[in-house]
């Protein structure tokens, strides 16, 4: 009968504050599902904001935890509800893109993936969110094809799509960004070095606000340098101030500001331009960039320190020039030499002017100009993202007239539309503004509608007579490179023939299999198949990915797998594929 007055206790008798330390220890969808199994558990976890606001610091960087502990006003289930949203919905659509793009000539255009816009433009922070989502994405694709596995949406493929959208988002984020300094006249060289890093490089944001926090690392050092340690002399001051006042010289301040990045940094500058020495960041923790970049530190040093400087840019010169007396039309002139910091006496060309009042001026789009022609210089033929980001910035300029230039009338509209408020609202990336989101969103619909230019859909059954398959890596025999293949015929098609170069002296004629492969060297050639022979051994080609990945999933560790659509065009492949994979695990075993 005593056994019968127990009560057995239950889970509903825990205390809420007991189970809400418990499920801290579980992911949100544990948590979600837990809240599902009564009204109870339901209104408890809905309602904690701290239990959510530890989810989202579990699962997002600090960086993006941040940002929305600052505008989230302590909402974080919505919050986190949102981003897991718009996750779905990119990787959703990501995933589709291959089957709607991959028969389209032409590039992915600003038209094409106009609903990525609409997304980013939904909240203040979608945005930030979806960029963070894409590069993201990016990273973990990367690791995974690094595994030899594929899984969507972590494959090249998904991968390409994600960086053109990236590339159209921030590409229109940042022609507001030039507008709107433009029109306020502030595009500092510093800043002006990031605007081009930010316009390349989409993997990554490279704030202002990281580098000027960078940069007066650099004055605060200066300050220490000159630090007035006489109390009698009166308060304290900084160097700013003190510059003002006549207290200190500008001779003086330059010499601190060159001690401090030459004799303690060790600073070197290098011709090459490139994600490293063009990364003000990176240079100053590396100690080492080119010579533009070095020039736009000192220039910022210099102006925080109120000393003036002007960075004259050409689209083969540069030098930093420094004025003991602006006002003063005849007042010498002295360049700061970039190398080290000496101050020189600035030399005359010849065939100039004799009158000295006409001197140039630093200007924000010749000092871009000259950060393009150096970057282009350095990085040659090479074809990649970046590369092709920098073209673009041509188009934004105005330099490239051409009728398909995506971003052709971008500064025309933006300046007609820019009202004072616009102005004067701040733009941030992390938190966009209404009337921002307003203008990226026009940007979008701005953008020249072109006809898709659509590829003839073949389907090549496997002919005998074709020895190699798709993604296959094999060597040319006569011209001593590798490559990937991407494609075949069972015979030399007419209108290559005027494109055969090396490969018109052939053993067989023209009657034998072509192969359309992708040379070492990133060039797009047309090969007789006598002149190829499999690679046994072959390595991944990192730098020829972003040419094939429309095609191709990933490298299995053999060859390049296609991806569904390439598996559509050449649907025997595979197994060709597979038979001189086995042949080249026999080869290893053996050898």
């Amino acid at each position: 009968m005593e056994n019968e007055n127990v009560i057995t206790p239950t889970i509903e008798c825990i205390p809420n504050e007991v189970i809400l330390l418990i499920l801290q220890y579980n992911n949100r969808n544990e948590i979600v599902s837990f809240g599902m199994t009564c009204k109870r558990f339901y209104e408890t976890i809905k309602s904690n904001q701290s239990l959510w606001k530890k989810e989202f610091k579990k699962t997002f960087s600090s960086d993006m935890f941040e940002v929305v502990n600052e505008h989230c006003n302590g909402n974080w289930l919505e919050e986190l509800k949102r981003i897991c949203i718009i996750k779905k919905q990119v990787y959703s659509e990501l995933i589709r893109m291959s089957h709607q793009f991959y028969w389209q000539a032409n590039d992915v255009t600003l038209q094409n993936i106009k609903h990525f816009f609409s997304i980013a433009t939904n909240n203040n922070l979608s945005l930030y969110y979806i960029i963070y989502i894409l590069q993201d994405l990016i990273k973990k694709g990367n690791k995974t094809v690094e595994t030899f596995v594929s899984k969507k949406p972590f494959t090249l493929t998904e991968m390409h799509y994600a960086k053109v959208i990236l590339r159209h988002l921030i590409h229109g984020y940042l022609a507001i960004k030039l507008a709107k300094s433009h029109l306020r006249r502030e595009l500092p060289p510093e800043i002006v070095v990031n605007f081009f890093l930010q316009w390349i490089d989409h993997e990554n944001l490279h704030l202002d606000e990281n580098v000027n926090n960078k940069l007066q690392v650099l004055v605060n050092k200066v300050e220490s340098l000159l630090e007035n340690k006489d109390s009698s002399k009166g308060p304290f001051m900084t160097i700013q101030e003190r510059c003002a006042k006549g207290l200190i010289s500008q001779e003086k301040v330059l010499d601190a500001i060159t001690q401090v990045i030459y004799r303690q940094r060790h600073m070197a500058v290098t011709t090459t331009a490139n994600l490293q020495t063009l990364d003000i960041i990176k240079v100053l923790e590396n100690k080492i960039g080119n010579a533009i970049v070095v020039g736009a530190i000192y220039h910022a040093v210099a102006r925080k320190c109120n000393v003036k400087c002007e960075l004259v840019a050409f689209p083969n010169h540069l030098f930093l020039e420094w004025r003991p007396n602006w006002d003063d039309p005849n007042a010498p002139a002295y360049t700061i030499d970039l190398n080290n910091g000496e101050l020189k006496p600035k030399r005359r060309c010849p065939f100039s002017q004799n009158n000295h009042s006409n001197r140039y001026e630093y200007h924000p789009d010749a000092l871009l100009q000259s950060i393009y022609s150096s970057f282009r210089m350095s990085m040659g033929s090479i074809e990649d993202w970046n590369t092709q980001n920098a073209l673009l910035l041509l188009d934004l300029l105005g330099i490239n007239q051409m009728e398909q230039n995506a971003y052709r009338s971008f500064f025309i509209f933006l300046f007609d539309n820019m009202r004072d408020l616009d102005i004067n609202t701040p733009l941030n990336i992390k938190y966009m503004s209404d009337v921002h989101l307003q203008l990226l969103m026009l940007l979008a619909s701005r953008s020249i509608s072109t006809e898709p230019s659509l590829k003839e859909i073949v389907v090549k059954r496997h002919d005998s007579r074709v020895q190699y398959a798709i993604g296959m890596v094999c060597y040319h025999l006569k011209l001593n490179y590798v490559c990937i293949v991407r494609g075949w015929d069972p015979c030399c098609r007419a209108e290559w023939l005027n494109r055969m170069g090396m490969e018109t002296n052939l053993n067989f004629g023209m009657d034998q299999p072509f192969y359309y492969v992708v040379a070492v060297d990133q060039s797009i050639r047309y090969v007789a198949q006598e002149n190829l022979k499999d690679v046994q051994r072959p390595t991944r080609l990192y730098h020829l990915e972003d040419i094939i990945a429309r095609e191709f999933t990933h490298f299995d560790g053999f060859a390049y797998v296609p991806n569904d659509e390439k598996r559509y065009e050449y649907p025997d492949d595979e197994a060709i594929a597979s038979m001189y994979r086995s042949r080249a695990v026999i080869y290893a075993i053996t050898f």
